[in-house]
């Protein structure tokens, strides 16, 4: 029988570039710099940190891979680095364009989890159908799960929903309540908590407002069979300080479950 599987997000390294001091209006700045700086070398040095934190499979943040500064030699050469580390590549953490799909392609992975930042859900509808990477609507604005749902518009065999839990919290959207609501559209999570809603200051989980308890409950209750991808993008403080942690809680509590 298929279980819930772990992941880490590499978008928790979003600070990295900048030694962990930066401020989430910056994000935008964060990604362009770690984009351009991003190398081989950089590459294996995170996919070692990641697997020696005990996991074996990571979600791409596409500012590790970034199509202006990404051949697809390069692509395949980070492909080959995760290979090396034991790491299976599940998604790409980015919206669904004709240039993020190529690096899917390229790198092996499946789909695509983000918002439909910089496109359509038509466009991203024709590129699904065109190169076959599927696609999971990550939330980040919307106030309830009718807005989640109508952003796909009821979805289909290649659109569902990835759900960051943290922008449930911030948004005051029960997280639990979500995951029962959207049932078998919830394709991916990205597991998060934040401190307090009206915010977005991430923490370890199972130490803010989300319920992360409550959601993973809530997903083995319903059946679900994806991926967890652990997310903490810290302003102050280095992610991978807690990572074997992390990874140590969800599994706590996948256990407890079964």
């Amino acid at each position: 029988m298929k279980a819930i599987r772990i992941a880490f997000n590499t978008a928790n390294l979003v600070g990295r570039v900048s030694g962990y001091r930066f401020k989430l209006a910056e994000w935008g700045r964060q990604a362009d710099a770690t984009a351009s700086s991003m190398s081989d070398g950089g590459w294996a040095a995170i996919c070692a940190e990641i697997s020696r934190a005990g996991y074996h499979a990571a979600e791409v943040w596409v500012a590790h891979c970034d199509p202006r500064f990404t051949t697809e030699a390069v692509a395949r050469r980070r492909r080959a680095i995760m290979d090396e580390q034991g790491l299976e590549p599940i998604g790409l953490g980015g919206a669904l364009t004709a240039q993020n799909a190529r690096i899917c392609q390229w790198m092996g992975i499946p789909v695509a989890n983000g918002g439909f930042w910089g496109t359509t859900l038509a466009d991203v509808r024709r590129v699904s159908k065109a190169t076959g990477i599927r696609c999971n609507y990550e939330n980040h604005p919307e106030k309830s799960v009718e807005e989640i749902r109508g952003q796909i518009e009821g979805g289909d065999a290649a659109l569902g929903v990835c759900l960051d839990t943290g922008w449930l919290g911030s948004n005051t959207i029960d997280a639990p309540a979500a995951v029962r609501s959207l049932g078998p559209l919830v394709r991916n999570v990205h597991l998060k908590d934040v401190r307090a809603p009206g915010g977005h200051e991430t923490c370890p989980l199972g130490m803010g407002c989300v319920g992360i308890r409550g959601v993973i409950q809530a997903l083995h209750a319903s059946g679900y069979t994806g991926w967890l991808s652990w997310e903490d993008e810290p302003e102050d403080r280095n992610p991978m300080d807690i990572a074997s942690d992390m990874r140590g809680f969800i599994e706590g509590e996948l256990n407890r479950l079964r």
